[in-house]
């Protein structure tokens, strides 16, 4: 259908002469350049809504005019997401809520955002939790994800010991991304798991967060692991610990049997050339290794 308006008064009355309106007949005086057009706009959709017939998108539209430039239709559209019964969001939604509770103009139009936020969180959070005793081991990821997203790090936590390992590094790499201190203890966990795919996660997060105190002993340990990618990977996250904590095992390192390791471990201890006369030496004696790759690595960690 075809709407016009010229005049305010003209426009409000062409709307309540709407019947049944969809969000698509309002959009455009919710777009007129007069506040009180556009706060009638929505008085209609909020009218409609409370007779029971609310629009499709009503949400999203009642989210985005919180931002408007008028204070009456903010506080309008907050009021109505404050007191009508249901109101459903789609990502656009969301997304206006998130606006409005971190830059809202005013104070009712940020505590009405962050409440619906916090109860559609609570919501999401209940249904990601149940995906994770779904049969399926994607959907389980995929509630791992979404708990991440809601940073819920409790939950993310609970699928540490899932038997689908996929579930596992995606808890770690989850863990990386929450960096809060209740974590450590999963992540200690994960460095010891059986697989080592999920220990490679576990390392990767751990040296994502700068190798906290709790998680080096594990690292250190993950040094002599009977998998040569995962000594790589332990020699590299040893690269965020203290001297003190990381170049015995890295000069350990230097004398693994696979190219790679020593690698790691010359790249690892280079910050430190200049300063620990051990890893001086060390680093001098893989001039002589029978790699060309680690003798040029050497090479330039001692220029």
């Amino acid at each position: 259908m075809t709407i016009t308006h010229t005049t305010t008064p003209t426009g409000i009355i062409e709307l309540r002469g709407i019947v049944h309106p969809e969000v698509s007949d309002i959009e455009p005086y919710l777009r007129a350049p007069e506040p009180e057009l556009r706060g009638a706009a929505l008085s209609v959709l909020i009218d409609n809504a409370n007779g029971g017939d609310g629009p499709r998108g009503l949400g999203d539209t009642l989210a985005w005019a919180l931002a408007d430039e008028d204070e009456q239709v903010r506080r309008l559209a907050a009021e109505a997401l404050r007191d009508l019964p249901e109101v459903y969001f789609g990502d656009e939604g969301v997304r206006g809520l998130l606006l409005a509770s971190s830059h809202g103009r005013d104070r009712l139009v940020r505590e009405v955002a962050t409440a619906l936020l916090a109860v559609l969180t609570e919501g999401a959070g209940e249904l990601y939790e149940q995906g994770l005793h779904d049969g399926e081991a994607n959907v389980r990821v995929q509630a791992v994800l979404g708990l991440v997203a809601l940073r819920a790090a409790g939950a993310v936590a609970e699928a540490a010991d899932d038997p689908s390992r996929e579930v596992r590094v995606a808890v770690a790499e989850g863990l990386a991304r929450l960096a809060v201190p209740a974590g450590l203890p999963v992540l200690d966990h994960l460095l010891a798991d059986h697989d080592p795919v999920v220990r490679l996660a576990a390392l990767d997060a751990a040296a994502e967060l700068g190798l906290p105190e709790p998680l080096e002993g594990r690292v250190i340990t993950s040094i002599a692991h009977a998998a040569w990618q995962v000594r790589k990977r332990a020699a590299l996250a040893l690269a965020q610990a203290t001297p003190d904590v990381a170049v015995q095992p890295l000069l350990h390192a230097l004398r693994d049997r696979i190219v790679d390791v020593r690698r790691a471990a010359v790249q690892s201890l280079e910050q430190w050339a200049s300063e620990r006369p051990e890893v001086v030496t060390a680093l001098t004696e893989a001039l002589a290794d029978p790699d060309p790759g680690v003798r040029t690595q050497a090479r330039w960690a001692l220029a």
